[in-house]
């Protein structure tokens, strides 16, 4: 993650899916407390205007949840956003949960994803 000519660096994972209700927060929320247990500041970004799942994931992870949205907020927010969560919240790993399935809509997971270079788990 490149800002204002820094350089930010940490693993990071989006997770996705084909389509709502596959699991996405669950599988999200327990990676982050595994990850926690063992010891790693874990950041967790929700793609996309939610409610609930970033309370579950906040619960996951011991550390508040950032909603991120392209159409809404902008890639450079949300390019800041992560910057600021390795470089100020000195995480050890990042997690990105999609929204709906991978390709759905317009601005979607794969959107993100790709702009920031995130791997995909499906």
């Amino acid at each position: 993650m490149a800002n204002s000519g820094s350089v930010a660096c940490c693993p990071a994972l989006f997770l996705s899916a084909p389509a709502s209700g596959s699991g996405k927060t669950t599988i999200t929320a327990c990676l982050a407390r595994l990850l926690h247990r063992h010891g790693k500041r874990v950041r967790v970004f929700k793609f996309g205007p939610d409610y609930l799942d970033p309370q579950i994931l906040e619960r996951g992870s011991k550390a508040p949840v950032v909603q991120l949205d392209l159409w809404m907020a902008g890639e450079e927010w949300c390019k800041q956003q992560i910057y600021r969560a390795v470089t100020e919240g000195k995480a050890d790993f990042v997690l990105v949960e999609g929204a709906m399935g991978l390709y759905d809509g317009n601005d979607c997971s794969a959107d993100l994803a790709a702009k920031f270079g995130i791997p995909v788990a499906l």
